[in-house]
C-alpha cells in the first residue's frame, strides 16, 4: 500500500485493491531488479491477502505480469544443504546452544524436529500451538504469505522437544520462544549473533547455515515415506516409481507449509524427467486402432 500511495493510488482501504494494481507493482517490482523468487513471494502474499478480502481473482498466475524468463526459478538442489551432509551433528549442536542460552537450544530443535522456519521457531506460542488432542502443532505465526498448516507428532523425540518448548515458553510473558526482552526484529538478530558467533554455524566457516536444519527435516521425511535417499543423495533410480516420490513429495510440501509441491526439489533435489511415464504416441494408437478394426465380426 506504501509503495502504491507514492506512486499516486491514493487506496485508503485494502478492498480497493485491483488488478491494475497488481500490475503496476510487479511492473515496478521487476523494472528495480527485485529477483524471481522474492517476486514469486510477493505475488504469493497479495493473493493470499486478496482472498482473505474475498477478492479471489485479483491475482494473476505470475507469468500474466512478466515473462517466463524473468520468473523462472532455478530451485533445484545440486548439492545437500543439511548439517549432516557437512559432518555437522545437529543433536550435539543443539545441546551446545542449550548449555550457552537455553531458548537458543529449543529454537534451533523445533527447527530441526518439525522443520520449521527461523522466524516460525522464534515466534511460536507452543501453550496455542498443540492442535488434534496433542497429536500435532499448527503453525500459523511467522509463516510465509501466512499460510497456516500442521505437523503431524510422530515420535517420542517430537513430544519431548515440544515440552521442552512449552516449558521455556511459558516463563516469559509473552508466551513465545523468542528472548522476552526483544521484539521479533531483535530476537531475529540475536539469534543468528549466537548461531554465527557462538555455533559457528556459517557458510563460510562450515558451509552451512540454520536454514540447513529445514533442509535435514525435508531429507529425513523423504527418507522416512519411501526408504530411500533423496536424489540430491543420490537417488535411488530403479528401486523407486513415479507414485512413490509423488506421495513423498507431497507430504515434505504440506510439512514444510509451501504451496507448490515443486518448490521441495530445493531441499533434496530432482529426479528430472526420469521419472516420467513415456506418452503414448500416435503410431501405437494407431495400430491399436488398426487391430481392432481388423478383428472378426
Amino acid at each position: 500500500m506504501g509503495q502504491l500511495w507514492e506512486k499516486g493510488f491514493k487506496l485508503r482501504k485494502l478492498e480497493s485493491l485491483s488488478r491494475k494494481h497488481v500490475v503496476f507493482l510487479m511492473t515496478l517490482w521487476h523494472s528495480q531488479g527485485v529477483a524471481a523468487r522474492t517476486l514469486h513471494t510477493r505475488l504469493s502474499m497479495m493473493k493470499h491477502l486478496c482472498e482473505s478480502l474475498g477478492k479471489f481473482n485479483v491475482v494473476r498466475p505470475i507469468n500474466e505480469y512478466l515473462p517466463e524468463e524473468v520468473t523462472r526459478r532455478h530451485t533445484v538442489a545440486k548439492e545437500s544443504k543439511a548439517w549432516e551432509s557437512k559432518d555437522v551433528r545437529p543433536l550435539e549442536i543443539i545441546d551446545l546452544a542449550k548449555s550457552i542460552d537455553e531458548r537458543l537450544g529449543v529454537i534451533l530443535a523445533m527447527q530441526h524436529f518439525f522443520g520449521l522456519r527461523v522466524k516460525e521457531s522464534i515466534e511460536l506460542r507452543p501453550a496455542l500451538a498443540l492442535v488434534e488432542d496433542g497429536q500435532a502443532i499448527e503453525v500459523y505465526l511467522g509463516t510465509k504469505g501466512g499460510r497456516v498448516r500442521r505437523v503431524e507428532i510422530e515420535t517420542d523425540d517430537q513430544r519431548d522437544v515440544f515440552d521442552w518448548a512449552r516449558r521455556v515458553a511459558a516463563e516469559g510473558n509473552t508466551k513465545r520462544l523468542r528472548w522476552t526482552d526483544c521484539t521479533w526484529k531483535q530476537a531475529q538478530n540475536r539469534f543468528y549473533n549466537l548461531v554465527r558467533k557462538r555455533l559457528g554455524i556459517t557458510g563460510k566457516l562450515k558451509g552451512i547455515t540454520a536454514h540447513g536444519l529445514r533442509h535435514g527435516y525435508a531429507q529425513r521425511r523423504y527418507r522416512q515415506q519411501t526408504g530411500l535417499p533423496t536424489p540430491v543423495e543420490g537417488g535411488a533410480l530403479g528401486q523407486i516409481d513415479r507414485a512413490t516420490h509423488e506421495a513423498a513429495s507431497f507430504v515434505v510440501t504440506r510439512e514444510l507449509g509451501h504451496g507448490r509441491k515443486d518448490v521441495v526439489t530445493s531441499y533434496y533435489g530432482s529426479y528430472g524427467h526420469q521419472l516420467r511415464v513415456p506418452p503414448i504416441t500416435k503410431m501405437t494408437v494407431n495400430f491399436g486402432l488398426v487391430n481392432k478394426m481388423s478383428l472378426p465380426v
